[in-house]
């Protein structure tokens, strides 16, 4: 049987930071330009990118019903989730927080995968996900107390998180056979598309253009690109498993460079959420421990 290997640091680290750095620049582009027109110009950007990838590449293009899958995945990964996240960031939800809700995606994938896919949900992983719920919880709390008011904002970002999520099992149930590279592209040009429309009648404008500019580069570079591809290498080596554990380890850095990046000074709160968060995504995303019967060892 074959064994994941851990995942080295010169591998784990670039992955937390490029995922890390993409909420302050995130934060940092909607203050520059309106949300979805800056979720769009992202998506389309990427699309190209990974269109290219794919064509050197030789990748096999989806068709017919698995083309419409990869649209339905598109929608759901990218378009719900960097819509919500970035609507959210546009009306007042911090980065850190944006962050801290996004990390529960391992956790909120294994309760969906135990009610929608009959998977088996472990003590440990119920565990994560009470810490996870809770965690969240503590966080927009002491927002909800540092702000005197509920940010309605908030249900943006939680749409954000559903969508990342349920785009997950999507596509580990119906993309499965699908070339990963032919099918990126063809998720994120589908999402491009949508978000376009909707950036169509948004209001708004692009108040300063190099800063707009330079986050939406960054954010293809680093987020659609060299992320992307180091988080599957890190698949590959360690297990999905270990690589979405990963992401415990991406509030507190994004808590770190929104200090000096936006002026967030992290809340008791905030930092008490990140702990519970990560213990959450580490227990609901350790590997089950089985002991062999006579049957498996035969």
């Amino acid at each position: 049987m074959h064994q994941s290997r851990s995942i080295p640091l010169s591998l784990a680290a670039p992955i937390v930071f490029f995922w890390a750095s993409g909420y302050p620049t995130g934060a940092l582009g909607v203050a520059a330009a309106p949300p979805f027109l800056l979720t769009a110009v992202r998506l389309a950007l990427a699309a190209a990118v990974l269109a290219v990838i794919a064509l050197a590449g030789g990748a096999v293009w989806p068709t017919g019903r698995g083309l419409g899958h990869c649209a339905a995945a598109g929608l759901l990964t990218h378009a719900t989730q960097f819509g919500g996240c970035y609507g959210g960031m546009a009306a007042g939800v911090p980065a850190s927080v944006t962050a801290l809700v996004i990390s529960m995606n391992p956790v909120l994938t294994a309760a969906l995968a135990a009610a929608l896919l009959r998977e088996r949900l472990s003590r440990w992983r119920l565990l994560g996900l009470g810490l996870g719920v809770l965690a969240v919880l503590v966080t927009l709390g002491g927002q909800v107390a540092a702000e005197g008011e509920w940010n309605p904002a908030i249900l943006l970002t939680l749409l954000g998180l559903l969508g990342f999520s349920a785009g997950g099992l999507y596509q580990q149930r119906y993309c499965g056979g699908i070339d990963i590279r032919s099918g990126a592209a063809a998720q994120t040009a589908a999402a491009a598309v949508v978000i376009g429309v909707i950036a169509l009648f948004e209001h708004g404008h692009v108040t300063h253009w190099a800063q707009a500019g330079a986050a939406v580069l960054w954010l293809v570079i680093t987020g659609s690109v060299l992320g992307v591809s180091c988080y599957l290498r890190a698949v590959a080596v360690g297990g999905a498993a270990r690589a979405s554990a990963l992401f415990s380890a991406v509030p507190p850095f994004t808590a770190v460079l929104a200090w000096p990046l936006l002026g967030e000074t992290p809340s008791l709160a905030a930092v008490l959420g990140i702990a519970l968060a990560t213990t959450a995504c580490v227990l609901g995303t350790r590997a089950e421990t089985r002991q062999p019967t006579l049957a498996s060892t035969r």
